[in-house]
């Protein structure tokens, strides 16, 4: 009997083992697996159609026929196919044409739309998916090094939180929006109110020690269309708060201290101002730059970078007598920066960007974060380890990146959590301990393995 190719429709010998009006070959096999095919069946490798066919254990032993000298490079015109040849002909027609070559398989593009063959291969992709999820998640809930958790812990707030500071794993303050401070002793297991005195919105927050505090923010008054840089300091832990006078009429958006009496603020049109007293006096400094200053850290007393828009980057070796720009490569803005020594440092900001130095800001690379998130915070314990945080508004998810290798690979980290907050700070005191804050009073906490802090 004539066997029709399903490919093309055109009958061929009994015998055929390739379709001579498309190439298509029809063997007695499985073309996914290579497996054997029960008798009845056959298969088209080039559409992986079954067809119901006879005396297919003649075809699997059948030799195969002498192949043309030249390969047709493509397939031929579906032209109307010739009467069927009866078996009973004393002439059949001339050998099979092989497929063309350079084709997947030895034959034409394979489209398995029926039969075993596209039931094993969803079989084959579901496990293999379900496979590399697992992975996945296993990853993000172990963490990078394995060691890592994170949880939500009770802010008893909902004002947003945009910055962070702990000054060893037990006490800890994060301020936001409205003049909220929060403040914990307890490493986060309880948080509680403090009076900050102000309702203007607080950016950022340093503590040198367990005692010694500042907060920054801004006013702006709607009615003159003026504003005027906040500073808040304690000396007590926070029991207590009071206003210093910095004499910025722009907001501040970050604050760093090397220790109790040196410190740093920067704010918008390039705002620098320092303080060798603990606050008590501030003056301003000149940063040689407009751009809006959002992030500020220190290697140590003398050497201070800012980072901020249009990937302005500005650097001290002297405390900030004088400054200074450096190439940062990117036109990206930073929001954050951070310094484990006077050489290794970290920035990130928008479209998931990090850059790095390891000779303090005179070269900055980019490294790989594999997001393209807004990283609003970025917190390191050591040259090797740290964190960026922030928020993939395309896919409405929190935003964790960890590396152990000083950024020369970062992965995700889990939330620990089904609420999707933006970060906009993060703060280490060790490898193991670590907070982040962000929208809506959200506070997350990383400790070690299983353990809650």
């Amino acid at each position: 009997m004539a066997r029709e190719c399903p490919t093309c429709g055109r009958a061929n010998e009994s015998d055929a083992r390739f379709c001579a009006g498309c190439g298509g070959e029809i063997a007695a096999a499985c073309p996914s697996c290579g497996g054997s095919l029960p008798a009845d069946v056959v298969f088209c490798r080039t559409c992986g159609a079954v067809v119901a066919a006879a005396a297919v254990a003649a075809t699997a032993t059948a030799p195969a026929p002498a192949v043309q000298a030249a390969a047709p490079t493509q397939r031929q015109p579906a032209a109307a196919p010739p009467p069927r040849a009866s078996p009973a002909s004393p002439a059949g027609p001339a050998p099979p044409t092989p497929p063309p070559a350079g084709r997947r398989g030895a034959g034409g593009p394979l489209r398995r739309g029926r039969g075993p063959a596209l039931l094993v291969t969803i079989i084959v992709l579901v496990i293999a998916a379900a496979a590399a999820a697992a992975v996945y998640f296993f990853i993000l809930s172990a963490g990078a090094d394995g060691d890592v958790t994170w949880s939500a812990q009770d802010s008893g707030s909902s004002a947003g939180l945009i910055g962070v500071s702990f000054s060893d794993a037990d006490h800890g303050w994060a301020v936001g929006r409205g003049g909220v401070i929060l403040a914990t002793s307890d490493g986060g297991s309880t948080w509680s109110k403090q009076d900050s005195g102000s309702s203007e919105s607080l950016s950022a927050v340093a503590f040198s020690d367990k005692t010694h505090g500042w907060a920054v923010g801004g006013a702006y008054d709607k009615a003159t269309d003026t504003g005027a840089g906040v500073i808040l300091a304690t000396s007590d832990g926070g029991a207590t708060w009071s206003a210093q006078s910095s004499g910025s009429s722009e907001w501040l958006d970050g604050v760093a201290f090397s220790d109790s009496t040196h410190g740093w603020a920067v704010g918008d049109a390039g705002a620098i101002f320092a303080t060798t007293d603990g606050g008590a006096t501030w003056s301003a400094q000149s940063s040689g730059s407009g751009a809006e200053l959002y992030g500020v850290a220190f290697g140590d007393a003398s050497h201070v970078w800012a980072v901020g828009e249009g990937g302005a980057i500005l650097v001290t070796t002297d405390g900030g007598a004088t400054w200074s720009k450096q190439s940062s490569g990117s036109g990206a803005w930073l929001d954050d920066v951070a310094f484990s020594d006077a050489a290794h440092g970290w920035t990130v900001g928008e479209g998931g960007v990090i850059l790095a130095t390891t000779d303090g800001g005179d070269t900055w690379s980019k490294q790989s974060s594999g997001s393209g998130a807004r990283l609003w915070g970025v917190a390191f314990s050591d040259a090797t380890h740290g964190w960026a945080v922030g928020y993939d508004s395309l896919w409405e998810k929190t935003v964790i990146l960890v590396t152990t290798d000083g950024g020369a690979t970062w992965s995700a980290q889990s939330p620990g959590t089904t609420a999707t907050a933006s970060l906009v700070d993060v703060a280490f005191v060790d490898a193991t301990h670590g907070w982040a804050v962000g929208a809506g009073g959200a506070i997350l906490a990383a400790a070690k393995g299983d353990a809650q802090p």
